[in-house]
């Protein structure tokens, strides 16, 4: 079953999340353990992101749905 978070995100969706987290483009690009170009690259559109790296930042970020924390109650 193929959900929102599959395959490699489209710009805008990094820039979203970048924004919605606060962090600068070279904050995310330590977070995914990339080069500050790398990350500029992917926002640009004049590459894609690989998938490892997606999930890598979606890990981080608590939103990768099977690493997402559980809520205990």
């Amino acid at each position: 079953m193929k959900n929102q978070w599959d395959g490699s995100p489209k710009p805008e969706a990094l820039v979203e999340l970048r924004a919605a987290y606060g962090y600068t483009q070279t904050e995310a690009a330590e977070l995914c353990r990339v080069t500050l170009r790398a990350w500029q690259w992917w926002e640009a559109g004049q590459r894609r992101m690989p998938v490892a790296n997606w999930e890598l930042l979606l890990i981080k970020a608590g939103l990768h749905p099977s690493y997402a924390p559980r809520q205990h109650g």
